[in-house]
């Protein structure tokens, strides 16, 4: 028989980095596409209110998973 495979300790790490990673890259999409929305005029009030409550909470949830990877929350550089 063959000894299971093993990773090194850094390997969860760097998968969970990787996961923070793609999650910010679709949080910055979704705010964008939602400024765009927004500009174009194509929301109702309500709609704006739910984005807006939408994307704190989404926010929130991402602030979650990196706490529970140990991943520091990122920095905005420029306009997004």
């Amino acid at each position: 028989m063959t000894e299971p495979v093993r990773f090194a300790a850094d390997a969860g790490r760097g998968l969970g980095h990787l996961v923070i990673t793609v999650l910010d890259i679709l949080k910055e999409v979704l705010e964008r596409q939602a400024l765009r929305r927004l500009d174009a005029g194509t929301l109702t009030p309500a709609q704006v209110e739910d984005l807006g409550q939408a994307l704190i909470a989404l926010e929130l949830r991402f602030a979650e998973i990196r706490a529970a990877l140990d991943e520091p929350s990122p920095t905005k550089e420029g306009p997004t």
